[in-house]
């Protein structure tokens, strides 16, 4: 959870604070850049795999027809 912001008079805000906002924002920017890279990498992943498990529907479905097909064959004879 995030903690609440508490306001940093403008007669305290010395050098040593804005040496940490700065760090800060620099880090939080890095942050929000390797997030969005993480979550593409997902979304390509779930599509790649959405396509994957299509393909693999239609092998089965395609498999499932010749082994009827090859049942009643040997059925016949």
């Amino acid at each position: 959870k995030k903690s609440r912001k508490v306001y940093v008079p403008d007669e305290c805000k010395d050098q040593k604070y804005w040496s940490r906002r700065k760090k800060n924002n620099v880090a939080a920017k890095r942050s929000r850049e390797a997030r969005r890279i993480k979550e593409n990498q997902i979304a390509l992943r779930a599509a790649y795999l959405e396509k994957e498990n299509s393909t693999l529907k239609d092998e089965l479905k395609n498999l499932k027809l010749e082994n009827t097909q090859l049942s009643t064959r040997t059925r016949k004879i």
